[in-house]
């Protein structure tokens, strides 16, 4: 008999907070944006009858309990497990016997720090999924993709930042007094060059 994970009391779904910093309980931590964009996507295959009808799949139905086929850390596994049965499925706790979802993200995250201690984060990714039968055959792939932007205060970046690759900045930039005086400065510095290179060539032919 597979295991069934049991049902616990936290909440799911794109508006789920997770505690990263004592300073900021209500900045979401990185890794449970892109969970709950994942369970958001997940459970819009769950029809009214509880059966999971992924994308691309026509009328077939994953047999359940199923099992999430998924390379995350412990503690994101949980928390995508729990929203999917507070959702309606049922989640097996292993591969054997039973219908697997294995899900693959590609993420590309952007931390943008601007003036005033502020950061925008964008987390976004592109997600491929694949129903396997029991027999770890692969019965359909198929994909989606979500993004979430907000601002948060930069010194709470290092407590939201997981190294799980979908928690994880892909790219960073920076924005304000810096950028600001370097759109400044370029055209002085192009000018001054432009108006040194009269004057030589003037002198030059007097």
């Amino acid at each position: 008999m597979a295991l069934i994970f049991p049902v616990r009391t936290w909440s799911s779904g794109p508006s789920a907070k997770s505690a990263p910093s004592s300073d900021d309980s209500a900045v979401a931590a990185n890794e449970i944006m892109a969970a709950d964009e994942t369970i958001r996507i997940i459970l819009k295959w769950v029809d009214a009858d509880g059966a999971v009808r992924p994308a691309g799949t026509g009328t077939a139905a994953i047999p359940q309990p199923v099992y999430m086929d998924m390379a995350v850390p412990p503690g994101v596994r949980a928390h995508i497990h729990q929203g999917l049965i507070s959702g309606g499925m049922r989640i097996a706790a292993d591969a054997e016997g039973r219908h697997s979802i294995r899900i693959q993200w590609e993420p590309d995250n952007i931390l943008e720090e601007m003036r005033g201690g502020v950061s925008r984060r964008t987390i976004r990714s592109t997600l491929y999924f694949s129903w396997l039968d029991e027999d770890r055959e692969i019965q359909n792939t198929w994909q989606s993709s979500f993004v979430r932007e907000d601002e948060i205060p930069t010194e709470l970046v290092p407590d939201v930042t997981g190294t799980w690759p979908p928690a994880a900045f892909q790219q960073q930039r920076r924005t304000g007094r810096g950028s600001f005086i370097r759109r400044i400065a370029e055209p002085a510095v192009i000018t001054g060059a432009i108006a040194v290179t009269i004057y030589l060539l003037y002198n030059v032919r007097s």
